[in-house]
């Protein structure tokens, strides 16, 4: 991209960023990260090639406590370590939004479990987290048509 492209994506991620923070609980989860990653960078990390580990369907209601622990075992056990996670929707008209103009934020592993409840808000489409190493990622993401049915994945850096 040029600079002047670069600016603009810019200026949209961060009106982007205004409109997630006027939902509330994703205002929250914003205002709870450690920081923002914004674009070309998050770009950068969300578009890495992982080698699929594992890879189970299951729908949203079947979710339950034990994936998500084995999800944050996935991780370093360390409270005070960070992960990287990117959320794809929360808003209405998100699926107009191209997906590179959400940015990742940087998360402690003790708070992941706040950021799976997004799994069950509206306009829920993606939800990525990735090791502090960046290499590791879980990768849940509604099916293809399909409105409560998750595709839940663990990648390992190819």
């Amino acid at each position: 991209m040029t600079t002047l492209e670069n600016k603009i994506f810019t200026l949209k991620q961060n009106h982007l960023i205004k409109k997630m923070k006027e939902m509330h609980f994703l205002n929250n989860l914003i205002t709870d990260s450690e920081k923002i990653i914004p674009y070309p960078l998050s770009c950068e990390i969300i578009n890495r090639t992982f080698t699929p580990y594992r890879n189970i369907e299951l729908s949203k209601e079947n979710f339950s406590l034990s994936i998500e622990n084995e999800i944050l075992n996935c991780f370093v056990p360390e409270e005070n370590d960070i992960a990287y996670v990117y959320f794809y929707g929360g808003i209405h008209d998100s699926a107009e939004i191209p997906i590179e103009l959400f940015p990742l934020f940087i998360i402690k592993i003790k708070n992941i479990s706040n950021w799976l409840e997004l799994i069950n808000k509206p306009n829920f489409y993606c939800l990525k987290f990735f090791s502090h190493k960046i290499d590791k990622v879980i990768d849940i993401s509604l099916l293809d048509d399909e409105e409560d049915v998750l595709s839940v994945s663990i990648g390992l850096n190819a």
